[in-house]
């Protein structure tokens, strides 16, 4: 293989590696409605939507604009509810860690927020982009050691 031929294959390789994005899409499901979205998530045909391009709440629509994933798992006299949707404010936990609530009586919700693409859903996806990473950087290895052997 040419020189040239691996350098472009490595820019090939790294362009997708990079996740470029100007919109934050998020997962968006209501457990009560289709059971996809509970736990285990199944996100395949569970509604996606354009955080950025959404309209802000009316009593937020001054402050603050769609800007993080959220899920929030809510459970109310033994019945469990999660939903996946846009969220407003970040704090210092975003990206973090989630928050636990508990109220009176049997009631408590987890609210977890977070700032990737659809990375409300339960798995992500830096196994994936890591593999294909060291795929490629092992192919490119041996083809540069076979080329110095030959």
């Amino acid at each position: 293989m040419s020189p040239f031929m691996e350098k472009v294959l490595l820019l090939l390789g790294v362009l997708c590696c990079i996740q470029v994005s100007t919109a934050l899409m998020c997962y968006d499901c209501n457990s009560e409605f289709d059971p996809r979205c509970g736990d285990p998530f199944e996100p395949y045909s569970i509604g996606e939507v354009n955080c950025s391009k959404q309209e802000p709440l009316e009593h937020l629509k001054e402050k603050y604009k769609p800007m993080l994933c959220r899920k929030t798992v809510q459970k109310i006299y033994g019945k469990t509810r999660i939903v996946r949707g846009c969220g407003y404010i970040p704090d210092e936990r975003t990206d973090k860690e989630c928050i636990r609530r508990s109220g009176t009586h049997d009631v408590s919700a987890t609210y977890c927020a977070c700032t990737k693409e659809l990375c409300n859903g339960a798995a992500s996806q830096k196994p994936l982009i890591l593999a294909l990473a060291a795929g490629l950087l092992l192919f490119m290895t041996r083809q540069s050691i076979g080329a110095y052997s030959s």
